[in-house]
């Protein structure tokens, strides 16, 4: 496969990559604020916690639906979920064996 050929089919999948790593992302927030909100002793700061916390957690389901609309995450199938990882991995493989 040509240099060119492989950034074109980068491009095609760029949309997916950086929207998997804002849902990493996201899940990553909403786990670190609901430890945070765990070991705070303030009122004041629990109630900014539990704000952050419901804003990480709308902020993952917006990324979540966005990608579900958009054929790059299946959560509601894992039969197709594991098919699409798949056929990531297969072109994974192949992009490296061809880089070299």
């Amino acid at each position: 496969m040509e240099m060119e050929e492989m950034l074109e089919k980068a491009g095609e999948n760029r949309d997916e990559l950086i929207a998997t790593e804002m849902l990493v992302t996201a899940k990553a927030a909403v786990r670190t604020y609901a430890v945070a909100l765990t070991e705070a002793a303030s009122p004041e700061v629990r109630d900014v916690l539990k704000r952050q916390l419901t804003q990480a957690i709308n902020q993952h389901a917006r990324i979540a639906d966005y990608m579900m609309e958009n054929g790059m995450y299946y959560a509601h199938d894992i039969k197709d979920q594991l098919k699409h990882d798949k056929k990531k991995v297969k072109t994974v493989k192949k992009l490296s064996k061809d880089k070299k």
